[in-house]
């Protein structure tokens, strides 16, 4: 079993992270190839929110500086920027940062975008307050590396905001058998169970670069498993999300930049 604090393969370990430089449009379809995502947004930013306003202890939004990074086509970033935060969104799919563009400009929310790598973001050293990773670090081949550069970037007292998928034998049925091969929630291929990762490998992971897992917990349809299914089959949706002690397929927390 492979262990995600080394760096993977991508020979070995395929995932198509290049389906989403192609969904164009379609990334703000609600009903659309990433309806999920967007039955995921408000628990998530809801939370990411409440993350923010209480480790900066009541700081104005306006003055908080933000960097999601894997964007996407900017359905956090948008939110975000909706509530007040400064942010800058980077993905290193042109095609999805085009798409969040576009729609930015059609609602005129203040995001700025940009093209770029997790491996060598845009941004000086300590030059943001948080960061913002959504359904991206279960993408990356070399985790210690994407740690390092978001570690870089964020300020000392800073702190990261996170979703993930956890490797275990219930996330592969889910998020593999069930999602990708049955219900098709997902595109087949862009999820690798290999390349999910446990909370203690994250905890040590983050610890190697100064940063301190603070907490996490589960984030779950909001429905159970059976009725979330019978849901999607008559009209293509979950039936929406919340958090949960159950952290065995997908999870959600923060973690915090030591001040030293």
């Amino acid at each position: 079993m492979a262990k995600r604090l080394e760096p993977l393969n991508p020979q070995r370990t395929q995932i198509d992270n290049d389906y989403y430089n192609d969904v164009g449009d379609a990334w703000w379809d609600e009903s659309g190839p990433l309806s999920a995502l967007h039955e995921m947004n408000p628990v998530r930013v809801k939370y990411f929110d409440r993350v923010f306003t209480g480790h900066f202890d009541g700081r104005p939004r306006e003055e908080i500086q933000v960097l999601d990074i894997g964007c996407g086509g900017g359905l956090v970033s948008e939110a975000l920027a909706g509530l007040g935060y400064r942010v800058r969104g980077v993905d290193l799919a042109p095609g999805a940062v085009a798409a969040a563009q576009r729609h930015a400009a059609t609602t005129g929310v203040d995001v700025a975008y940009e093209v770029g790598s997790a491996y060598a973001l845009p941004s000086g050293e300590g030059a943001v307050d948080a960061v913002v990773m959504s359904d991206v670090l279960e993408h990356l081949h070399d985790l210690n590396a994407g740690v390092a550069e978001l570690a870089r970037v964020l300020r000392p007292g800073g702190v990261l905001a996170f979703d993930t998928i956890n490797r275990t034998p219930k996330s592969y049925v889910v998020m593999i058998v069930l999602a990708e091969r049955v219900l098709r929630v997902t595109k087949p291929g862009t999820h690798n169970w290999s390349m999910f990762i446990r909370p203690e490998e994250l905890r040590d992971l983050f610890a190697g670069h100064g940063l301190r897992l603070a907490e996490h917990t589960g984030l779950v349809p909001a429905r159970p498993v059976p009725a979330a299914i019978a849901s999607y089959l008559r009209t293509r949706r979950l039936g929406g999300y919340r958090l949960s002690r159950d952290t065995a397929a997908s999870y959600i927390g923060y973690a915090v930049k030591s001040a030293d």
